[in-house]
């Protein structure tokens, strides 16, 4: 009984540091969104206005990677099935005026370091080319990647993205982000 009570102390102070540990290397944003009572119905819906981008497949190989999907304004677009980057890798995403063009909007990512990283690969390897910018899972619009600094947190998406979308995209993105975690 004295050996156990002389252990008792020692992993009482390691169950806490282990938890102080796990408590802080948490994101503390997506804690309080999962606490929060009024985002509580909110999180438990399945993601909505998912966004991913892929590559265009110009001449169909019959590859098992290919998918023919729907496009928005019509037709069907083949593209590689395996995304270049998701929801998962946008933090949050706002929409940004398109001067000259009113009621049309860009799209500004706000990516992870992950994401970061993710979309300087897409856009040296797909530099000049068109990629397919997905919205649960059918083609919204082709687009060309910009290139971003190094040290860039988020990059811009050219439009012209209407405003329902734009704004469905943009309440969203964060709660997806955090649904979307892996």
């Amino acid at each position: 009984m004295k050996k156990i009570r002389r252990l008792l102390a020692p992993a009482a102070l390691l169950c806490s540091v282990i938890f102080c540990c796990g408590y802080h290397s948490c994101d503390h944003e997506e804690v309080n969104l999962y606490m929060d009572p009024d985002n509580w119905e909110e999180m438990q819906l399945p993601p909505k206005n998912v966004v991913s981008i892929h590559e265009v497949i110009r001449r169909k190989q019959g590859d098992s990677i290919e998918r023919t999907v729907a496009s928005y304004f019509g037709g069907e677009v083949t593209i590689h099935s395996i995304q270049l980057l998701d929801s998962s890798e946008i933090r949050n995403i706002t929409y940004v005026p398109i001067p000259g063009d009113q009621g049309f909007y860009n799209l500004k990512l706000d990516l992870t370091d992950r994401g970061r990283m993710l979309w300087i690969n897409l856009s040296v390897q797909h530099k000049g080319t068109q990629l397919a910018f997905v919205i649960d899972g059918t083609v919204y619009r082709g687009f060309v990647p910009r290139q971003i600094a190094d040290d860039a947190t988020s990059v811009i998406i050219d439009g012209p993205f209407d405003q329902a979308t734009a704004m469905a995209i943009q309440n969203n993105a964060k709660y997806n982000y955090f649904k979307m975690r892996k």
